[in-house]
Protein backbone atom coordinates (compact mmCIF):
# COMPACT_ATOMS: atom_id res chain seq x y z
CA UNK A 1 0.00 0.00 0.00
CA UNK A 2 1.34 3.60 -0.96
CA UNK A 3 0.51 6.26 1.33
CA UNK A 4 -0.11 9.70 0.48
CA UNK A 5 1.64 10.89 4.08
CA UNK A 6 4.31 9.02 5.83
CA UNK A 7 4.62 10.65 9.29
CA UNK A 8 7.84 9.90 11.19
CA UNK A 9 7.30 10.77 14.64
CA UNK A 10 5.12 11.88 17.56
CA UNK A 11 6.27 14.84 19.04
CA UNK A 12 3.33 18.22 18.77
CA UNK A 13 4.90 18.43 15.08
CA UNK A 14 4.30 14.99 14.09
CA UNK A 15 0.81 14.31 15.42
CA UNK A 16 -0.40 17.81 14.36
CA UNK A 17 0.38 17.23 11.02
CA UNK A 18 -0.98 13.67 10.78
CA UNK A 19 -4.35 14.80 12.58
CA UNK A 20 -4.80 17.46 10.31
CA UNK A 21 -3.44 15.49 6.83
CA UNK A 22 -6.44 12.76 7.85
CA UNK A 23 -8.44 15.47 8.39
CA UNK A 24 -8.26 16.93 4.87
CA UNK A 25 -8.56 13.07 3.72
CA UNK A 26 -5.02 12.20 3.03
CA UNK A 27 -4.20 8.96 3.99
CA UNK A 28 -1.46 9.01 6.41
CA UNK A 29 0.56 6.59 8.44
CA UNK A 30 3.08 7.62 11.45
CA UNK A 31 5.84 5.49 12.76
CA UNK A 32 6.71 6.02 15.88
CA UNK A 33 9.77 4.29 17.89
CA UNK A 34 8.55 4.49 21.48
CA UNK A 35 5.77 2.65 22.70
CA UNK A 36 2.62 5.32 22.86
CA UNK A 37 2.49 9.30 21.60
CA UNK A 38 2.95 9.98 25.87
CA UNK A 39 6.20 8.78 25.89
CA UNK A 40 7.77 12.01 24.10
CA UNK A 41 8.29 14.98 25.84
CA UNK A 42 6.36 17.77 24.88
CA UNK A 43 6.52 21.54 25.86
CA UNK A 44 4.16 23.20 28.52
CA UNK A 45 4.21 26.72 29.04
CA UNK A 46 1.97 28.20 26.11
CA UNK A 47 -0.06 31.00 25.67
CA UNK A 48 -3.30 31.45 23.56
CA UNK A 49 -1.81 31.25 20.08
CA UNK A 50 -1.10 27.11 21.23
CA UNK A 51 -4.06 26.68 22.68
CA UNK A 52 -6.35 27.64 19.28
CA UNK A 53 -3.73 25.62 17.11
CA UNK A 54 -4.57 22.68 19.77
CA UNK A 55 -8.67 23.44 19.43
CA UNK A 56 -9.22 23.31 23.12
CA UNK A 57 -10.41 25.66 25.66
CA UNK A 58 -9.11 27.47 28.40
CA UNK A 59 -10.96 26.06 30.89
CA UNK A 60 -10.83 22.38 29.52
CA UNK A 61 -8.79 19.12 30.87
CA UNK A 62 -5.95 20.03 28.52
CA UNK A 63 -4.88 22.92 30.40
CA UNK A 64 -3.79 22.18 33.38
CA UNK A 65 -2.85 25.40 34.84
CA UNK A 66 -3.04 29.01 34.15
CA UNK A 67 -0.34 31.24 35.80
CA UNK A 68 -0.80 35.19 36.92
CA UNK A 69 3.18 35.61 37.27
CA UNK A 70 6.19 34.49 36.15
CA UNK A 71 9.34 34.96 38.20
CA UNK A 72 13.01 34.81 36.98
CA UNK A 73 15.77 34.26 39.73
CA UNK A 74 19.09 33.06 40.74
CA UNK A 75 19.83 30.18 42.91
CA UNK A 76 22.94 31.41 43.90
CA UNK A 77 22.14 35.47 44.71
CA UNK A 78 18.53 35.15 44.83
CA UNK A 79 18.46 38.39 42.81
CA UNK A 80 15.10 38.10 40.95
CA UNK A 81 13.03 39.91 38.92
CA UNK A 82 9.30 39.00 38.29
CA UNK A 83 6.03 39.76 35.10
CA UNK A 84 2.97 39.49 37.02
CA UNK A 85 -0.74 39.40 35.94
CA UNK A 86 -0.45 43.51 34.87
CA UNK A 87 2.53 42.71 31.87
CA UNK A 88 1.67 38.33 31.03
CA UNK A 89 -1.30 38.26 29.50
CA UNK A 90 -2.61 34.65 29.17
CA UNK A 91 -0.11 32.13 30.34
CA UNK A 92 -1.04 28.06 30.91
CA UNK A 93 0.24 25.17 31.41
CA UNK A 94 -1.06 22.34 29.20
CA UNK A 95 -1.77 18.73 30.35
CA UNK A 96 1.05 17.57 27.64
CA UNK A 97 -0.24 13.77 27.66
CA UNK A 98 -3.90 14.79 27.28
CA UNK A 99 -3.19 16.89 24.52
CA UNK A 100 -0.83 14.46 22.64
CA UNK A 101 -3.66 11.98 23.32
CA UNK A 102 -6.16 14.20 22.16
CA UNK A 103 -4.16 14.92 18.77
CA UNK A 104 -3.86 10.95 18.30
CA UNK A 105 -7.70 9.99 18.74
CA UNK A 106 -8.52 12.72 16.35
CA UNK A 107 -6.44 11.59 13.71
CA UNK A 108 -6.89 7.83 13.75
CA UNK A 109 -11.02 8.57 13.97
CA UNK A 110 -10.14 10.24 10.79
CA UNK A 111 -8.05 6.95 9.50
CA UNK A 112 -4.34 7.96 10.05
CA UNK A 113 -2.64 4.18 11.12
CA UNK A 114 -0.37 4.39 13.43
CA UNK A 115 2.65 1.90 14.16
CA UNK A 116 4.35 2.07 17.38
CA UNK A 117 7.66 0.88 18.01
CA UNK A 118 8.40 1.72 14.39
CA UNK A 119 12.34 2.60 14.94
CA UNK A 120 12.83 4.44 11.33
CA UNK A 121 16.82 3.22 9.23
CA UNK A 122 16.64 5.46 6.17
CA UNK A 123 14.47 6.93 3.89
CA UNK A 124 14.39 5.01 0.04
CA UNK A 125 14.38 7.07 -3.27
CA UNK A 126 13.98 6.90 -6.75
CA UNK A 127 15.67 8.76 -9.33
CA UNK A 128 16.42 11.25 -6.64
CA UNK A 129 13.63 11.31 -5.10
CA UNK A 130 11.94 10.34 -1.52
CA UNK A 131 9.02 7.86 -2.05
CA UNK A 132 9.00 6.33 1.84
CA UNK A 133 10.76 4.76 4.63
CA UNK A 134 12.37 1.39 6.19
CA UNK A 135 12.31 0.46 9.30
CA UNK A 136 13.31 -1.54 12.43
CA UNK A 137 16.64 -2.40 10.49
CA UNK A 138 15.11 -3.07 7.10
CA UNK A 139 12.61 -5.40 7.97
CA UNK A 140 9.55 -3.04 7.47
CA UNK A 141 9.05 -0.22 5.34
CA UNK A 142 6.68 2.30 3.74
CA UNK A 143 6.11 3.76 0.58
CA UNK A 144 4.33 7.49 0.75
CA UNK A 145 4.33 10.37 -1.55
CA UNK A 146 4.99 12.47 0.82
CA UNK A 147 7.75 11.82 3.85
CA UNK A 148 7.73 13.85 7.16
CA UNK A 149 10.23 13.55 9.33
CA UNK A 150 9.13 14.95 12.30
CA UNK A 151 11.41 12.67 14.48
CA UNK A 152 13.42 15.33 16.61
CA UNK A 153 16.92 17.34 16.26
CA UNK A 154 18.68 13.96 15.79
CA UNK A 155 16.26 12.97 13.08
CA UNK A 156 16.98 9.96 10.46
CA UNK A 157 14.80 11.31 7.73
CA UNK A 158 16.99 14.41 7.97
CA UNK A 159 20.53 12.74 7.95
CA UNK A 160 19.79 9.98 5.19
CA UNK A 161 17.84 12.33 3.38
CA UNK A 162 20.75 14.60 2.62
CA UNK A 163 20.18 17.76 4.51
CA UNK A 164 22.37 19.36 7.01
CA UNK A 165 22.57 21.08 10.30
CA UNK A 166 25.49 23.77 10.03
CA UNK A 167 26.09 25.70 13.55
CA UNK A 168 23.39 23.06 15.34
CA UNK A 169 23.14 23.72 18.64
CA UNK A 170 21.50 22.09 21.02
CA UNK A 171 19.75 22.06 24.61
CA UNK A 172 19.89 18.77 26.61
CA UNK A 173 16.68 18.60 29.15
CA UNK A 174 15.32 16.33 32.11
CA UNK A 175 12.15 17.25 33.70
CA UNK A 176 10.78 15.40 36.85
CA UNK A 177 7.01 15.44 37.70
CA UNK A 178 6.37 15.94 41.44
CA UNK A 179 3.84 15.11 44.30
CA UNK A 180 2.91 15.97 47.86
CA UNK A 181 5.08 19.04 47.39
CA UNK A 182 4.01 21.58 50.34
CA UNK A 183 2.78 25.36 50.31
CA UNK A 184 2.73 25.29 46.29
CA UNK A 185 1.89 29.26 45.28
CA UNK A 186 -0.01 27.59 41.96
CA UNK A 187 -0.29 30.46 39.98
CA UNK A 188 3.35 31.43 39.45
CA UNK A 189 6.01 29.69 37.41
CA UNK A 190 9.71 30.04 38.29
CA UNK A 191 12.70 29.98 36.33
CA UNK A 192 16.14 29.86 37.76
CA UNK A 193 19.54 30.43 36.82
CA UNK A 194 23.17 29.23 38.73
CA UNK A 195 26.33 27.59 38.92
CA UNK A 196 24.96 24.19 38.98
CA UNK A 197 22.57 24.80 36.05
CA UNK A 198 25.14 26.57 33.60
CA UNK A 199 24.32 28.13 29.98
CA UNK A 200 19.99 27.53 30.53
CA UNK A 201 17.77 27.14 33.34
CA UNK A 202 15.80 25.54 35.81
CA UNK A 203 11.61 25.73 35.73
CA UNK A 204 8.86 24.94 38.14
CA UNK A 205 5.72 25.28 36.70
CA UNK A 206 3.31 24.00 39.61
CA UNK A 207 0.05 22.34 38.38
CA UNK A 208 -1.81 22.45 41.49
CA UNK A 209 -0.94 23.65 45.26
CA UNK A 210 0.52 19.63 45.89
CA UNK A 211 2.21 18.90 42.31
CA UNK A 212 4.98 20.55 40.25
CA UNK A 213 7.03 20.00 37.28
CA UNK A 214 10.77 20.33 37.82
CA UNK A 215 12.88 20.68 35.17
CA UNK A 216 16.47 21.98 33.58
CA UNK A 217 17.44 22.72 30.17
CA UNK A 218 21.24 23.05 29.32
CA UNK A 219 23.39 24.14 26.38
CA UNK A 220 26.92 23.30 26.31
CA UNK A 221 29.52 25.48 25.44
CA UNK A 222 32.74 23.29 25.61
CA UNK A 223 33.49 20.15 26.45
CA UNK A 224 35.30 20.89 29.46
CA UNK A 225 32.88 23.39 30.68
CA UNK A 226 29.79 20.57 30.38
CA UNK A 227 31.91 17.77 32.22
CA UNK A 228 32.49 20.37 34.93
CA UNK A 229 28.82 20.94 36.08
CA UNK A 230 27.26 18.52 37.99
CA UNK A 231 24.68 16.05 35.82
CA UNK A 232 21.60 17.56 35.56
CA UNK A 233 19.10 15.21 37.18
CA UNK A 234 21.62 15.74 40.07
CA UNK A 235 20.71 19.49 40.15
CA UNK A 236 17.06 18.90 40.35
CA UNK A 237 17.77 16.12 43.06
CA UNK A 238 19.73 19.11 44.95
CA UNK A 239 16.49 21.66 44.19
CA UNK A 240 14.44 19.56 45.84
CA UNK A 241 16.93 18.71 49.12
CA UNK A 242 17.20 22.13 49.35
CA UNK A 243 13.77 23.91 48.95
CA UNK A 244 11.38 23.35 52.01
CA UNK A 245 8.02 23.04 49.48
CA UNK A 246 9.94 20.08 47.67
CA UNK A 247 12.11 18.65 50.37
CA UNK A 248 9.36 15.41 50.93
CA UNK A 249 8.15 15.74 47.44
CA UNK A 250 8.06 11.89 45.27
CA UNK A 251 8.67 11.92 41.75
CA UNK A 252 5.93 10.24 39.89
CA UNK A 253 7.51 10.75 36.46
CA UNK A 254 10.48 11.23 34.49
CA UNK A 255 11.51 11.85 30.80
CA UNK A 256 13.63 14.22 28.85
CA UNK A 257 14.54 15.43 25.26
CA UNK A 258 16.80 17.41 23.31
CA UNK A 259 15.78 20.88 21.55
CA UNK A 260 17.49 23.08 18.65
CA UNK A 261 18.31 26.27 19.49
CA UNK A 262 20.70 28.10 16.73
CA UNK A 263 17.42 28.81 14.40
CA UNK A 264 15.96 27.06 11.23
CA UNK A 265 18.30 24.89 8.91
CA UNK A 266 19.56 26.40 5.81
CA UNK A 267 16.85 23.97 4.18
CA UNK A 268 14.18 21.57 5.08
CA UNK A 269 12.54 20.31 2.10
CA UNK A 270 13.34 18.50 -1.01
CA UNK A 271 11.20 16.10 -3.65
CA UNK A 272 9.45 13.55 -1.94
CA UNK A 273 10.20 14.91 1.65
CA UNK A 274 9.93 17.63 4.17
CA UNK A 275 11.35 18.28 7.66
CA UNK A 276 8.94 19.69 10.75
CA UNK A 277 9.69 20.51 14.37
CA UNK A 278 12.98 20.22 15.97
CA UNK A 279 14.07 18.31 13.76
CA UNK A 280 13.55 21.55 10.71
CA UNK A 281 14.55 23.80 14.25
CA UNK A 282 11.30 25.13 14.50
CA UNK A 283 11.44 25.82 17.79
CA UNK A 284 12.09 29.15 19.85
CA UNK A 285 15.12 28.88 22.09
CA UNK A 286 13.26 31.89 24.25
CA UNK A 287 11.06 29.39 25.74
CA UNK A 288 12.94 26.37 25.09
CA UNK A 289 10.46 23.96 24.46
CA UNK A 290 8.38 25.49 20.73
CA UNK A 291 5.07 24.22 21.27
CA UNK A 292 3.52 26.65 19.08
CA UNK A 293 5.99 27.03 16.40
CA UNK A 294 5.85 22.79 15.98
CA UNK A 295 2.17 22.93 16.11
CA UNK A 296 1.82 25.94 13.66
CA UNK A 297 4.29 24.19 11.11
CA UNK A 298 1.85 20.78 11.57
CA UNK A 299 -0.82 22.60 10.49
CA UNK A 300 0.79 24.32 7.77
CA UNK A 301 2.70 21.32 6.08
CA UNK A 302 -1.02 19.30 5.82
CA UNK A 303 -2.14 22.15 4.12
CA UNK A 304 0.50 21.95 1.43
CA UNK A 305 0.66 18.10 1.71
CA UNK A 306 -3.41 18.69 0.17
CA UNK A 307 -2.12 20.57 -2.46
CA UNK A 308 0.35 18.68 -3.36
CA UNK A 309 -1.93 15.48 -3.51
CA UNK A 310 -4.39 16.97 -5.37
CA UNK A 311 -1.96 18.51 -7.98
CA UNK A 312 -0.08 15.03 -7.92
CA UNK A 313 2.88 16.71 -7.36
CA UNK A 314 5.64 15.97 -4.96
CA UNK A 315 8.81 17.50 -6.88
CA UNK A 316 11.43 19.47 -4.95
CA UNK A 317 9.92 23.39 -6.17
CA UNK A 318 6.35 21.91 -4.99
CA UNK A 319 7.37 20.65 -1.48
CA UNK A 320 9.70 23.85 -0.74
CA UNK A 321 6.20 25.95 -1.08
CA UNK A 322 5.40 25.11 2.06
CA UNK A 323 9.07 25.84 3.47
CA UNK A 324 8.37 29.17 1.74
CA UNK A 325 5.00 30.31 3.67
CA UNK A 326 6.84 29.24 7.06
CA UNK A 327 9.70 31.13 6.94
CA UNK A 328 7.11 34.65 5.50
CA UNK A 329 5.69 33.85 9.03
CA UNK A 330 6.02 35.99 11.82
CA UNK A 331 6.77 32.57 13.85
CA UNK A 332 9.81 32.08 11.90
CA UNK A 333 11.22 35.56 12.10
CA UNK A 334 11.21 35.27 15.89
CA UNK A 335 12.86 31.66 15.92
CA UNK A 336 15.80 33.38 13.41
CA UNK A 337 16.18 35.93 15.78
CA UNK A 338 16.27 33.91 19.20
CA UNK A 339 18.59 31.65 17.10
CA UNK A 340 20.86 34.18 16.41
CA UNK A 341 20.61 35.85 20.20
CA UNK A 342 21.20 31.99 21.24
CA UNK A 343 24.19 31.59 19.37
CA UNK A 344 25.90 35.14 20.49
CA UNK A 345 24.79 33.78 24.59
CA UNK A 346 26.82 30.47 23.71
CA UNK A 347 29.62 32.12 22.43
CA UNK A 348 30.04 34.61 25.04
CA UNK A 349 29.71 32.32 27.34
CA UNK A 350 32.84 30.20 25.50
CA UNK A 351 35.37 33.32 27.28
CA UNK A 352 33.22 34.91 29.35
CA UNK A 353 31.37 33.84 32.94
CA UNK A 354 27.36 33.32 31.42
CA UNK A 355 26.28 33.88 35.03
CA UNK A 356 27.85 36.69 35.92
CA UNK A 357 25.58 38.48 32.92
CA UNK A 358 22.65 36.77 34.25
CA UNK A 359 22.93 37.99 37.95
CA UNK A 360 23.35 41.73 35.74
CA UNK A 361 20.36 41.14 34.10
CA UNK A 362 18.36 40.14 36.97
CA UNK A 363 19.39 43.06 38.84
CA UNK A 364 18.68 46.10 36.38
CA UNK A 365 15.90 44.94 34.03
CA UNK A 366 12.56 45.67 34.57
CA UNK A 367 9.55 43.57 34.36
CA UNK A 368 8.17 44.77 31.38
CA UNK A 369 11.20 44.83 29.29
CA UNK A 370 11.63 40.97 30.22
CA UNK A 371 7.96 40.09 29.06
CA UNK A 372 8.45 41.90 25.30
CA UNK A 373 11.71 39.99 25.55
CA UNK A 374 9.90 36.66 26.13
CA UNK A 375 6.86 37.25 24.34
CA UNK A 376 9.08 37.96 20.96
CA UNK A 377 7.40 41.59 20.51
CA UNK A 378 10.37 43.74 21.22
CA UNK A 379 9.71 47.16 19.96
CA UNK A 380 12.22 50.02 18.82
CA UNK A 381 11.61 52.16 21.82
CA UNK A 382 12.32 49.70 24.26
CA UNK A 383 16.04 48.54 22.30
CA UNK A 384 16.80 52.32 22.48
CA UNK A 385 15.92 52.78 26.02
CA UNK A 386 18.15 49.47 26.77
CA UNK A 387 21.02 51.14 25.39
CA UNK A 388 20.27 54.34 26.89
CA UNK A 389 19.11 53.27 30.53
CA UNK A 390 20.93 50.09 30.90
CA UNK A 391 24.57 51.48 28.63
CA UNK A 392 26.82 49.58 31.46
CA UNK A 393 25.07 46.07 31.55
CA UNK A 394 25.00 46.15 27.68
CA UNK A 395 28.52 47.49 27.44
CA UNK A 396 29.92 45.07 29.71
CA UNK A 397 27.99 41.90 28.41
CA UNK A 398 28.66 43.09 24.78
CA UNK A 399 32.08 43.80 25.52
CA UNK A 400 32.30 39.68 26.37
CA UNK A 401 30.80 39.03 23.51
CA UNK A 402 33.40 41.28 21.35
CA UNK A 403 36.00 39.16 23.14
CA UNK A 404 35.01 35.93 22.00
CA UNK A 405 33.95 36.81 18.13
CA UNK A 406 37.70 37.97 18.17
CA UNK A 407 38.95 34.51 19.13
CA UNK A 408 36.28 31.69 18.17
CA UNK A 409 34.55 34.34 15.11
CA UNK A 410 31.71 35.24 13.46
Amino acid sequence: MKYDVAVVGTGPAGLKTAEQAAARGLKTVVLEKRAKVTDSLMGELVTDKALRLLRVRPDSEYVGNKFSAIVGASLDTGASIAVDRRLLGNSYLLDEDRCQELMYERAVADGAEFRFGARVDSVTKDNGQVTGVTYNRGADSVKASLTVGADGSFSRVSETAGFTHPKWLLSYGIRFKLANCKNIDPETAYFYVGRDVGLGYLWLYPRSETEVNLGIGRVPTTGSEWHSLPPMREVLLKYMRTHEETRDAKIVGANGGVVPCAGLIPRFTDAGVALCGNSAGQVSSIVGGGVTTCLHAGSLLAQHAQRMVEQDDFSRRSVYKYEKEYRGSKLAWNIQNTGRGMWAVSRYSMLNDPLEAAEIVLRELDAATLNEIVQGHISVATVMRLFTDFLPMVFKIGRGYLKSLAVVGP
